[in-house]
């Protein structure tokens, strides 16, 4: 049977992969930003300033901090990179987010799972933000790359997890034109040995940001215990690995919350899972349901938090509460 022998979190911000002495040119974007949440409130940039003027953050809004923030987050994901080569696996399954890539405003699945033959990353024409071209490299790739993917095992968890209660829809080709999304190319670019041929992949896809028909970390965790069942039913004997791709909160950072989801996920803490609210899941921090599924999937295994970096970039708060985890 298919086992899971590794598993992954990563955060896939821009900020992590481009040149900290960036990092204030591409905080300047955040005042004209509307989606600010911070503990379930939208906010305008200034008055998110004066809220969290105790908060002691903009005394670390220094150059020199970024540096170090910068450089704490290249040797996490050394870390990770490291332990994905050692385990050695024959797929991956990526857990995130999707952009508007694959899924499209009229056609919105909660749950989805890729098993076409191949995905293809393409690299933008141009860039919303002249910061991000530098973080490209991580993000999109540098030329056009296909990827191998793994029809059979795709086929079997769509019919295991819908067979398992979950309504997971199936996706088999990209849009015309339509890149795969920077939740599946950063695993490929800053995890997996660019010097080798790529690990096939079976993206998991979930709709973490658009409404009406999102899911709950709840639901999230359950997904992932449904997964690992699915894995184990699989008859091939198969190395698998889980990736998380994305989160944990941004565009506003709140450790209150990243915390208490990596606190749950590390002691398996089915309580605390159950008390966590959707409505603080919103925006970019609800990127941190492929994390629940991960670590629901991982129950096996034992997590170890390689980091955890609240990368403030402004006085308001914003950043990116960057993290990378392994359940080894």
């Amino acid at each position: 049977m298919a086992q899971i022998v590794l598993g992954l979190g990563v955060s896939h911000t821009p900020q992590m992969s481009m040149p900290s002495n960036l990092w204030a040119s591409y905080a300047s974007n955040d005042r004209k930003n509307p989606n600010l949440i911070y503990r379930r409130k939208k906010w305008a940039f200034d008055d998110l300033v004066a809220a969290r003027a105790g908060d002691g953050i903009a005394e670390r809004i220094k150059e020199e901090e970024f540096a170090a923030l910068h450089a704490r987050a290249q040797a996490a994901v050394a870390v990770l990179a490291n332990e994905l080569a050692r385990a050695a696996p024959d797929v991956v399954v990526v857990v995130g987010d999707d952009h508007h890539e694959l899924f499209s405003e009229d056609h919105m699945p909660t749950f989805a799972v890729y098993w076409g033959e191949t995905v293809t990353a393409i690299p933008p024409e141009k860039f919303w933000f002249p910061e991000v071209a530098t973080a490209a490299w991580a993000l999109y790739g540098e030329q056009r790359e296909t990827y191998p993917c793994d029809p059979a095992l795709g086929a079997h968890l769509i019919r295991h997890l819908n067979s398992g209660g979950f309504d997971v829809a199936q996706i088999r080709a990209q849009p015309e034109g339509e890149s795969i999304g920077h939740t599946v190319v950063l695993v490929r670019n800053r995890l997996m040995d660019r010097s080798k041929p790529v690990l096939p992949i079976v993206p998991l896809l979930i709709n973490t940001y658009f409404e009406p028909n999102l899911p709950t970390p709840q639901r999230c965790w359950q997904l992932g215990k449904a997964l690992r069942a699915a894995l184990e039913a699989y008859p091939p004997e198969t190395r698998v690995a889980v990736i998380a791709s994305g989160g944990l909160s941004h565009f506003v950072v709140d450790e209150t919350v990243d915390r208490a989801v990596l606190a749950a996920m590390a002691g398996r803490d089915e309580a605390a899972i159950a008390a966590l609210v959707p409505a603080d899941f919103v925006s970019g921090t609800s990127e941190a349901m492929g994390w629940l599924t991960v670590g629901g999937a991982c129950g096996g295994l034992d997590m170890d938090i390689v980091d955890y970096i609240p990368a403030y970039r402004t006085a308001a708060g914003t950043g990116c509460g960057m993290a990378m985890v392994r359940w080894i």
